[in-house]
């Protein structure tokens, strides 16, 4: 298993690395508007550094809709393309679809046409970020965060409609707590499951402390029926503060190895 913490801040990259991480998650779409001579620094200042940025969050700009009426799939891949191309550069190996406000559906629109425009936009994802040796997840969301894909079996659904080898499920901890689901899914998603996120079970979304331990054990119990060993990234509130937060959690990251 390999762990990592979600920042946009490339000034916390060192603390990461010097807790003891083995990766970064940064924000996809900080990624894809870089200028050109932005990125090439971002990479620079990253090989610097020396902790690869594995895994990427926050993957659709608002603006950019992949649910309604007014979806422009070729919009979609030439996106993709370009953060998944900058991401092969930096040590990418998966992004996450979480994008709560672009996968909004519109009030009065059809669930099921949307289910399924939604599986497209993945398989499409999924197509560019296998050309780069990366895959996609999506990632189920609260009710208070989305209205599409809440739970895990959704999100293992729409990635069998998607049906495309590069787009798997994620499960995030905290939305799976937020939405009162069992981790039946979980135990049973086998390959299907691509990525994890990490927070406590509290409507705080901190980093676990001591006493999330037995939480974390059944957690780390339920990803070790399924086969899952890839990836856990630590996202959500760091309490008190990110140095304390992170150094915390790679003690307690340790019951999923």
């Amino acid at each position: 298993m390999r762990f990592g913490v979600c920042t946009g801040d490339i000034n916390r990259f060192a603390v990461i690395k010097e807790a003891g991480y083995d990766y970064v998650e940064f924000p996809m779409v900080e990624l894809v508007k870089m200028s050109d001579e932005a990125f090439a620094a971002f990479a620079a200042r990253v090989e610097e550094i020396g902790i690869p940025v594995e895994s990427y969050n926050g993957f659709f700009p608002p603006e950019l809709k992949i649910v309604g009426d007014a979806i422009d799939y070729d919009a979609i891949e030439a996106y993709a393309e370009k953060g998944f191309a900058r991401a092969a550069q930096i040590g990418g190996k998966v992004a996450v679809i979480g994008s709560g406000g672009a996968r909004r559906i519109p009030e009065g629109e059809d669930y099921a046409v949307n289910f399924a425009r939604f599986a497209k936009t993945l398989a499409v994802c999924g197509e560019v970020a296998s050309r780069y040796g990366m895959y996609v997840t999506v990632e189920p969301l609260n009710d208070k965060e989305t209205n599409l894909i809440n739970s895990v079996a959704e999100g293992l659904e729409v990635c069998r409609a998607a049906d495309h080898p590069a787009a798997r499920c994620l499960a995030d901890f905290y939305h799976v707590f937020m939405s009162g689901e069992t981790l039946d899914a979980i135990r049973e998603a086998g390959d299907m499951l691509g990525h994890v996120h990490l927070a406590r079970a509290n409507e705080d979304r901190a980093m676990p402390y001591a006493e999330d331990v037995p939480q974390c054990e059944e957690w780390a119990a339920a990803l070790k029926a399924c086969g899952y060993d890839a990836r856990i990234s630590l996202e959500g509130n760091f309490l008190p503060n990110f140095e304390e937060a992170v150094a915390r959690c790679r003690e307690i990251v340790k019951v999923f190895a």
